[in-house]
């Protein structure tokens, strides 16, 4: 699974995308992006224009009937998206991309002590040495609620991991290639080429070792995707 990644700056996200609007305010750096925050994705509007809009990262569907959203909605994997109520509608139209620099994931294999001395495992950030933003394959979704501002929400796809992370966790987020963007974003894609997208997304990834700071949420900076030194990780 992947619950937390990096999310870029508003001139990085603008030289990827070439954006044409944008709605909410002017994009931060966030270090530590964590689910049901606000984060920011890319959607094709009705008119065929490229905009930048905030979303709940915690995807809650349309038809969602309780006065509360659902938990544990900020993955979709993608080989079941198509036949599950939660992401189906979702993955035929309304899909959505996430820009992050990277994402971090934690190695349930290699136990170390936390901030507060506690065992926890050690967590990685990931990263593509060819690219400084990456296209995170999303879906999005909007749920009217009674008495209350529509709620627009988002997850991420994931997927098997690619050789090049698999040693650190066996899932991965769905990493579209840039020539597929704009299919991507397009509801008149078909459910065919989606797949064929997520099955050809990017492969190769590099990751270091990173504090286990990043594993409170409230914790925030440049600080936590620094690379841990040897010394340091093996103390």
């Amino acid at each position: 699974m992947c619950g937390r990644y990096v999310a870029p700056d508003e001139a990085a996200a603008e030289r990827f995308w070439h954006i044409g609007r944008r709605s909410g305010n002017p994009l931060e750096p966030r270090y530590n992006v964590a689910p049901t925050t606000r984060v920011p994705m890319i959607v094709l509007t009705p008119d065929g224009v490229t905009e930048r809009q905030e979303a709940r990262w915690g995807l809650v569907p349309f038809w969602w009937k309780q006065d509360t959203p659902p938990t544990l909605t900020f993955n979709a994997r993608s080989e079941e998206a198509h036949q599950k109520p939660m992401w189906r509608q979702s993955l035929k139209d309304r899909r959505c991309i996430m820009p992050a620099v990277g994402w971090y994931e934690w190695n349930e294999k290699e136990k170390v002590k936390g901030p507060s001395g506690r065992p926890c495992f050690q967590p990685y950030f990931h990263y593509s040495p060819e690219s400084a933003v990456l296209g995170i394959a999303g879906l999005w979704a909007v749920w009217e609620r009674k008495d209350a501002e529509p709620l627009v929400s988002c997850a991420l796809t994931t997927k098997a991991a690619a050789p090049s992370v698999a040693a650190i966790h066996h899932r991965m987020p769905v990493i579209l290639k840039r020539e597929y963007f704009a299919a991507w974003l397009d509801p008149a894609t078909s459910e065919h080429d989606v797949q064929g997208m997520i099955a050809d997304s990017e492969q190769h990834f590099e990751w270091y070792a990173v504090s286990t700071r990043v594993n409170n949420a409230r914790n925030e900076g440049p600080e936590l995707m620094a690379k841990l030194s040897a010394a340091t990780l093996f103390d």
